[in-house]
């Protein structure tokens, strides 16, 4: 890191002001991963707009009523590059979230409804059995490994579910996606190597659109039989396009989902009154997963300007990215009273974990869902349980941040 190689500092060590925090800003800094929190508060105390001079320099918004406006800006803070540093994983754009405009609305319209309510109730039943499952054994031997155990292979269940894939196919697609974030993102040499890598598993999705085409989509609910039903700006989306969704929504759903989970675990593996709360009153787990998930913050995305713009006395030019931490203006003091604390009877739900504006999550009706039915079920089967002695769970900050490991005992 430059500024460790030009102070002779610890690559672990923070740097020593606010002004030097905001400069050296990125979530892939050794010392952010453990705890990005309180240097994030350190940061929105400086200015409500600063500049990161990392991974060739953006601006960060850093307070609540400024992130909503850019996501309501969606023309001015455009979508085309969505992550800081920036890489594209198909040499093409990722439906939709890449998208702006009219192409993004049009997309919209045509995947929403493959995510809404109707059909999350839907299949969840069979969510619900997944996670059953999942729990049954660790209930058994008494102890887990959370994260590989539990928050990375319910979502991913989830997702084959949801697009109709066998579950024979779970441990491929888990290894791809691991790879892809863990190594092929961060260590790819070019775009066009990332292209190659994730060709197996393009060609993967478009063999499970071919199955579901021959056997037919008639009363089926899961995305890739309505896709093959749906018509996008008038005409039926291509086969190409059917892959890219569905290229996308693993890769935005997998992380984050899995993310939370460990959050919101470790959190009630530390603090038993909450097991407690949830024992005596299940119905307030809505509430207890949506204080959580403002209180933990998850995403961190970019945008990039269309035109120049002015905010707060700081001219932003055309072309310059901004990072979006959506999951940090749930700590905003001028928004939430007492942010730091967790308080399961707020009346404010504004958080934007999930985003706001043209681009709020699709997924986010799948997500909640998720984190429901793992509370439910797995306080029906391991009411009591705690951080396993000796054991440090290992936090990571990210675009999606979380939890890389967390050693759970029951009782």
């Amino acid at each position: 890191m430059p500024q460790a190689e030009s102070t002779g500092k610890c690559p672990f060590s923070a740097p020593d002001t606010p002004e030097d925090l905001a400069r050296s800003w990125s979530v892939y800094q050794p010392w952010l991963q453990q705890d990005p929190v309180s240097h994030w508060n350190t940061v929105r105390e400086l200015a409500p707009v600063v500049r990161s001079e990392e991974a060739g320099g953006y601006w960060i918004l850093t307070r609540y009523e400024d992130i909503e406006w850019a996501a309501r800006n969606a023309d001015v803070f455009s979508s085309a590059q969505v992550g800081i540093p920036h890489r594209d994983v198909m040499p093409v754009k990722q439906i939709p979230i890449q998208l702006d405009g009219d192409e993004h609305r049009n997309w919209r319209r045509t995947l929403s409804d493959l995510f809404n309510p109707s059909v999350v109730n839907h299949f969840e039943p069979q969510m619900r059995r997944a996670a059953v499952e999942a729990i049954e054994p660790i209930a058994a031997k008494g102890e887990c490994e959370f994260i590989t155990e539990f928050a990375t292979a319910l979502p991913a269940e989830t997702f084959l579910l949801n697009f109709g894939i066998g579950r024979e196919y779970l441990q491929p697609l888990l290894e791809h996606k691991t790879w892809l974030r863990r190594v092929g993102i961060p260590n790819a040499r070019n775009d066009e190597e990332l292209w190659a890598a994730n060709r197996p598993l393009w060609d993967f999705f478009s063999e499970a659109i071919d199955r579901r085409r021959s056997e037919g989509t008639e009363g089926r609910m899961d995305v890739f039989s309505r896709l093959l039903e749906s018509t996008y700006d008038d005409r039926k989306p291509t086969q190409d396009e059917m892959v890219n969704a569905a290229f996308v929504s693993m890769l935005a759903s997998l992380d984050t989902t899995t993310a939370a989970l460990g959050l919101v675990f470790l959190h009630l593996a530390e603090n038993p009154q909450v097991q407690d709360l949830i024992a005596r009153s299940p119905e307030s787990i809505p509430a207890i997963v949506e204080e959580l998930i403002r209180h933990e913050p998850v995403s961190t995305t970019g945008r990039i300007l269309t035109q120049d713009v002015e905010r707060h006395g700081v001219t932003m030019r055309k072309g310059d990215r901004v990072m979006l931490s959506w999951g940090m203006s749930g700590l905003d003091p001028s928004v939430f009273e007492r942010p730091d604390e967790v308080d399961f009877s707020r009346s404010s739900t504004r958080q934007l974990a999930f985003g706001i504006g043209p681009h709020r999550c699709l997924g986010m009706h799948v997500a909640r869902r998720i984190l429901k039915v793992a509370l439910e079920e797995w306080h029906r089967l391991i009411p009591r349980y705690h951080v396993a002695a000796g054991s440090a769970p290992t936090r990571h900050y990210s675009p999606a941040r979380g939890v890389a490991d967390l050693h759970l005992v029951a009782g």
